[in-house]
């Protein structure tokens, strides 16, 4: 073969590989209902119900969220860059700076935040079921006094 022929199909092929490992990751775009039953909150108390809107676009995902809970109704709205680069939301007046990575097909999202001096951090794991019809986001909560685990599946609507 000649030097420009193998150049050809090592760059078919390298495309090929590039396509592949995108395509891994998995798309979290649609709209998700809170199953209270599967999910976990620790010593939180359950919200009633909670609705999600996604619209990922890697690297970037929209999260908006309508909780309803003990507390009333709250809406968020967060936007995730999963390509590592930082990335600032205020979230119920609090400023929260995270940053996400891809760990195979899981997405690891960190956030901090300040609350009266005390600082906060979430690390969250979101993985889509190979049917694509749940989400489960495993939470980890770490604060001076101690951590939290959490669990919350949401299903396809």
């Amino acid at each position: 073969m000649t030097r420009r022929v193998v150049t050809v199909v090592f760059v078919g092929l390298l495309l090929c590989c590039l396509t592949v490992v995108a395509a891994d990751k998995p798309d979290f775009s649609g709209n998700w209902k809170l199953n209270v039953e599967k999910s976990d909150f620790g010593p939180m108390p359950k919200p009633e119900k909670a609705d999600y809107t996604i619209v990922h676009k890697d690297p970037e995902m929209n999260v908006k969220s309508v909780a309803v809970g003990s507390m009333g109704e709250m809406t968020n709205e967060v936007k995730i860059l999963t390509d590592g680069t930082e990335f600032t939301n205020t979230v119920r007046g609090q400023e929260v700076k995270g940053t996400a990575k891809w760990d195979g097909k899981t997405l690891v999202v960190t956030q901090k935040l300040e609350i009266q001096g005390t600082a906060i951090t979430f690390v969250q794991k979101w993985t889509l079921s190979d049917d694509g019809k749940s989400i489960v986001q495993e939470v980890n909560i770490s604060t001076p006094q101690g951590e939290v685990a959490q669990k919350a599946v949401l299903d396809k609507v």
